[in-house]
């Protein structure tokens, strides 16, 4: 659909643009006393995710110029508005939110009591936009919730990785390179909207210089769910359903830190380049 030349300046626009504006979202997050402690209880700076969104709208731009049809123009504008979504409840998170209650399981445990979390409103939030995404795309109902569901799940995917420095960007982009290499036709260009914008912040958050946060595990979540449901058939979307089921369920029992920690191979590659 694009020539190699117009993906490696769309590549090429986001690795830059996002690395030049890094030091500028640091010093304001900074400056605006936006500081929690890292795994080690040093302060650095939270919600980084921020520098995703600039280059993902200006490349967003350049691609909504060279689009002709109106379905690709649907899904550029699906793929944008579902991670600026996910950036809006993710920052509301890291801002306001309280972390005596974590897990899915436990933000809903308090909802049904009554009482309504940052977490629980983000998911619901992720649900529902989830949902709007798939009633656009989907052929049937039970497209819809397919969909719907790896939407929603995947989003959530990366706060589950997110424990420790450069963690969740690894898993992100083993999964972001696979999806990139393995879509065809028009859905190819969306993964550079992102992709270069993450690994220019990349070596901050490997460093525990700053914290990406749910504002920016949100954003790398939803990107991958969004695709998933928009350039794949339906077994392998079931196969990855069921994966994003049986890994909350991991979760929700276990210590995914000490899973990792206690596995050499897993350790290693978790350890590597801190």
């Amino acid at each position: 659909m694009y020539s190699y030349v117009f993906r490696g300046i769309i590549f090429l626009l986001g690795l830059i643009g996002t690395y030049l504006m890094i030091p500028l979202f640091k010093n304001l997050l900074t400056d605006s006393n936006c500081i929690r402690p890292n795994y080690k209880g040093e302060m650095i700076p939270v919600s980084m995710g921020i520098v995703f969104l600039p280059m993902v709208i200006i490349n967003g731009i350049i691609v909504a110029f060279f689009t002709i049809d109106a379905i690709s123009m649907l899904c550029l504008f699906l793929f944008i508005f579902g991670m600026m979504a996910m950036f809006f409840a993710g920052i509301i998170d890291d801002t306001i939110g309280n972390r005596d209650v974590s897990g899915l399981k436990g933000h809903f445990k308090s909802l049904f009591k009554g009482k309504l979390t940052t977490g629980g409103f983000k998911a619901l939030f992720g649900g529902f936009v989830g949902l709007i995404i798939s009633v656009s795309i989907s052929k049937n109902i039970a497209d819809i919730i397919i969909n719907t569901l790896i939407i929603a799940l995947s989003t959530n995917l990366m706060n589950l990785f997110d424990l420790r420095p450069g963690r969740a960007i690894k898993v992100y982009l083993v999964i972001m390179i696979t999806i990139f290499i393995t879509l065809t036709g028009y859905i190819k260009i969306l993964p550079l909207l992102i992709l270069p914008n993450v690994l220019a912040y990349f070596n901050l958050d490997l460093k525990a210089k700053a914290m990406m946060g749910d504002t920016g595990s949100n954003v790398l979540g939803i990107s991958i769910g969004i695709l998933m449901a928009f350039g794949y058939t339906l077994n392998v979307r079931i196969g990855w359903l069921v994966f994003l089921v049986l890994i909350h369920l991991l979760t929700e029992r276990f210590s995914l830190t000490k899973i990792i920690e206690k596995n050499k191979a897993l350790n290693f590659i978790d350890r590597l380049g801190r």
